[in-house]
């Protein structure tokens, strides 16, 4: 879907709700709206910032007559929904399997195995987490009992041990690390995928999308 002037309501919700004013751009809040609508969480986050900024004539109307009534704001965006089948999963995972967009990042890479394999359900935006973990531990502190790693684990709702074999996956991506034996874990590919998005460009890309991301799990 691209941004249309009548999904403003969705916005503006968003941008009233407790603690009123711009959210984080990985909010969960944020996030939600972004999937919803299939608009990347950038773009919401920058219609969020024009709320703060001199109003076009129109938008100022819609802000005087919806924006500051919360109980017809909630009406008409209930009503946009309906209109637009919003929040439809089916829908929605058809749509991605066509269009690979920002909401993969949010969606398990490993769904079909991780009842068989023990594991929790991983997304490309947690790899991205314990990505930049990675690249603040040495080898020998990739473990379970590790703070940083326990933190990360907490954040992220999963066993510290899962955050330590998703570490040791990355040890096989990692071109300066000997990896005699092969590894076959549904998990190896979607980690090289970040690796190789990642691990060759300026560490503070990572380290800043990692900042990010944070506020998605808090």
């Amino acid at each position: 879907m691209t941004w249309t002037d009548e999904l403003w309501p969705l916005v503006i919700q968003l941008y009233r709700k407790k603690p009123e004013g711009i959210k984080p751009m990985y909010s969960r809040d944020t996030v939600r709206l972004a999937l919803e609508l299939h608009i990347p969480p950038q773009v919401i986050y920058q219609k969020m910032f024009a709320l703060r900024q001199q109003l076009p004539p129109s938008l100022e109307r819609l802000m005087e007559t919806v924006g500051r009534n919360p109980k017809r704001l909630s009406l008409t965006c209930r009503k946009l929904r309906a209109l637009n089948g919003m929040g439809n999963a089916g829908e929605f995972y058809d749509d991605v399997k066509v269009n690979e967009t920002f909401e993969l990042d949010f969606r398990p890479v490993n769904a079909p195995t991780a009842q068989l394999t023990g594991r929790p359900l991983i997304t490309p935006v947690m790899l991205i987490m314990i990505l930049d973990l990675y690249f603040r531990l040495i080898p020998t502190t990739m473990v379970a009992e590790t703070p940083d790693v326990k933190e990360l684990a907490k954040l992220l709702d999963i066993r510290a041990e899962d955050v330590a074999y998703i570490l040791g996956i990355y040890l096989r991506c990692d071109p300066f690390v000997q990896n005699p034996e092969d590894c076959d874990d549904p998990l190896l590919e979607p980690c090289r995928k970040i690796w190789e998005k990642y691990a060759y460009d300026d560490p503070t890309v990572l380290s800043n999308m990692a900042r990010q991301l944070e506020c998605y799990w808090k």
